[in-house]
């Protein structure tokens, strides 16, 4: 059914029919009454896409993620189109598979179809893409710390601060040769600034970094999380812990580390970020560094929609950067039983 048809069996133009549909207070009451018994009559359906092109709000935020096959990004969509629903929006998951052109279109609103705001996770992004950067609609970047713009917002935790939580809680637990996995250089991104962290907090506790400490992943999954490490086992490389930049590299540290004799956490301790489900299930289970995800959700959607959070959210602000919370999740991979009973 078309508006046309609602229009005819109403008796009035399309145009009263779009009035009626989109709320406009200028159809006199009887009239729009009868208008909507012919939509119901007609089982029509609102073309709201041909009312999004004409500029109306459309309810609906694309959700923008590199991935879904890493469980992070899963669950992150998974809370976000929960969240959103609740809040009466539609959320268009659209994936840029580490693609920088496609990423770069949606930094600058060029999406499938119109949208009031993008939530970004992007991968393959430059910092020259991001300088100056005026959205015309809502931005809101997750993870990446970006140059503030207008209409330009980052969610993430404090990436520098909880590698400084992990070297602490190592170095407490006797690691004096920690290896950082999943080095991102030169660049302001998340490993980067984990890696910035890692190298000030082994600074503070006196510890002489190796450069061959230092290892990069160009994937950051579990795969290349054990390759790396058992490179670095094979090369006669001594370490004590493994600071892994997340947890699916960490799970792939745990399998070289098991194939090569090596004990969890008696000779070596691995810590990762996210939390992964499965973290708690390896073996041994892995610590991690947990996001607030609910508070990360939560001023994402906020940031997207216009409302800024106030001094009392789980969020700490400044100018267009939100920082949310992040705790410590200690398990068996850097603290053994008898430890962690002491």
């Amino acid at each position: 059914m078309s508006i046309k048809d609602v229009a005819a069996r109403a008796g009035v133009s399309w145009k009263t029919v779009s009035n009626v549909v989109n709320e406009r207070p200028v159809v006199r009451p009887e009239t729009a009454e009868r208008v909507r018994g012919a939509i119901d009559e007609l089982g029509y359906v609102p073309n709201h896409v041909g009312r999004d092109l004409r500029g109306g709000s459309t309810r609906t935020i694309a959700l923008v993620l590199p991935e879904l096959a890493n469980p992070y990004f899963a669950i992150l969509a998974e809370r976000i189109q929960k969240a959103a629903g609740e809040r009466g929006y539609t959320v268009s998951v659209e994936l840029s598979l580490g693609d920088r052109e496609v990423e770069r279109d949606h930094l600058v609103g060029r999406t499938a179809r119109p949208v009031d705001a993008v939530i970004l996770s992007p991968m393959a992004l430059e910092p020259s893409d991001l300088v100056g950067l005026s959205a015309a609609t809502p931005l809101v970047l997750l993870g990446e710390a970006v140059p503030a713009g207008e209409n330009v917002f980052h969610v993430a935790i404090d990436n520098a601060g909880s590698a400084v939580d992990v070297v602490r809680h190592l170095v407490d637990g006797g690691r004096s040769r920690p290896l950082f996995l999943g080095a991102e250089e030169g660049q302001r991104s998340t490993g980067a600034e984990r890696l910035a962290g890692f190298r000030a907090a082994c600074r503070y506790a006196g510890i002489e970094l190796d450069p061959s400490l230092i290892r990069r992943a160009d994937v950051w999954d579990r795969a290349t999380g054990r390759a790396v490490v058992a490179e670095a086992i094979d090369g006669g490389l001594a370490f004590d812990a493994i600071v892994a930049a997340n947890d699916l590299l960490g799970i792939g540290a745990l399998a070289a580390l098991r194939e090569h004799g090596r004990a969890v956490p008696d000779e070596v301790a691995v810590v990762g970020w996210d939390d992964l489900p499965e973290s708690a299930y390896a073996v041994p289970s892995l610590s991690s560094i947990a996001p607030d995800l609910e508070a990360l959700v939560s001023a994402a959607l906020d940031a997207a929609m216009g409302v800024m959070p106030t001094a009392g959210d789980r969020v700490g602000v400044a100018a267009h950067e939100i920082v949310v919370p992040h705790r410590l999740q200690v398990r068996g991979s850097s603290v053994s039983a008898g430890s962690a009973r002491r």
